[in-house]
């Protein structure tokens, strides 16, 4: 065996960044998307819903339940929901800032090397990208993208349907769901196309955590916020 210079799923030498360069861009990124980005998202849909959209029985119920949550101090459970998605959001950083410098593409998460006493070029073993076997190993990548965060999106979901039921099941959930059956059926076609219905599913992952963040505020105030 030859050491692979490149390959199925490993990208050319010249593609290998260093893994600081990498997790600082990826910090930055995450940055944007707690500060701004999400923030944005949740707190317009809040208010175009409450303010324009809700009727004001919806609104008055809506102000209850809030008000609920301040009084018996259920707040904590939105902070300590939305302490755990920063720290996957961490992990992910940490990953692809790892994953940099090893030239490996997707949908490969990990790299395999053969061991032995024949094995003395350092030979990997990488997944299949080419023709049905690439399909195949590309569309169950989109499965279990979808599995690795759905468990945060599905608490994040639940809690904020309490409160929200609207928000969720008229504009996050329907997103999120547009964004995932897209993004494993262009995953399928090929990784390079892959990128647009996860965008989708990541604006609707991240606005729910969110509307986590929007509700633990809005509890843990109480009166001190009046819109």
């Amino acid at each position: 065996m030859t050491l692979v210079e490149s390959g199925p799923s490993l990208l050319p030498i010249e593609k290998a960044k260093p893994e600081k360069l990498i997790y600082k861009r990826y910090t930055n990124q995450i940055l944007k998307v707690v500060f701004i980005q999400g923030p944005i998202i949740a707190w317009t849909i809040y208010l175009v819903t409450t303010k324009i959209l809700f009727s004001d029985t919806a609104k008055d119920l809506i102000d209850s339940k809030i008000q609920f949550l301040h009084q018996n101090d259920l707040h904590y459970v939105y902070i300590s929901v939305y302490m755990v998605y920063l720290a996957r959001l961490a992990l992910v950083v940490n990953a692809n800032g790892a994953r940099a410098p090893t030239r490996l593409g997707r949908p490969d998460q990990h790299i395999y090397q053969v061991v032995g006493e024949d094995n003395k070029k350092q030979a990997l073993v990488m997944m299949a990208s080419d023709g049905v076997n690439g399909r195949f190993n590309r569309a169950q990548r989109g499965v279990m993208n979808m599995d690795e965060g759905l468990p945060i999106f599905l608490m994040n979901t639940l809690l904020v349907s309490v409160i929200l039921g609207q928000v969720a099941t008229f504009f996050l959930v329907p997103l999120y769901v547009y964004g995932r059956v897209k993004f494993a059926h262009d995953y399928k076609v090929s990784a390079e196309i892959r990128l647009s219905g996860f965008l989708f599913s990541m604006i609707a992952e991240h606005g729910m955590a969110s509307m986590i963040a929007l509700i633990a505020i809005k509890a843990a105030l109480g009166d001190l916020i009046q819109f």
